[in-house]
Parts: C-alpha cells; structure tokens; sequence
C-alpha cells in the first residue's frame, strides 16, 4: 500500500507533467489497472490531484 507522502509525490509529479489535467490522466492510469490495488492507489491520486489543484495559489473561491 502506497503511503500519503508518495500519492501526494505521484499526484505533484502529475500535475507538473500534465498541468489541470493531472485529475484525467491520472484517473486514465486507474483505469488502466487491472490489479485491484494498483487501481485503489491510482483512484487515491486522482483525488489528491483535485485536492492539489484546488488549493492552488490564483483559483478563485468561486470555483
């Protein structure tokens, strides 16, 4: 099982290759699995590139 601090690594090196589509390509990837739990540690970088981006200096509060 993947730790918090190496989803959170895999969602930032996402989000530097891939930018606001971190979330899509990641949730590619998981689709991608067909191991169950390569699957769940893929669906966990989905959510923490959401979260990620979402926290990002410039979104605005109304987003």
């Amino acid at each position: 099982m993947a730790t918090d601090s190496e989803i959170y690594r895999a969602a930032n090196l996402m989000i530097q290759e891939f930018g606001e589509m971190a979330p899509i390509g990641a949730q590619v990837k998981a689709d991608q699995m067909h191991d169950r739990a390569a699957k769940s540690v893929w669906l966990r970088v989905v959510r923490a590139t959401e979260e990620l981006l979402s926290d990002a200096p410039g979104k605005s509060a109304l987003n």
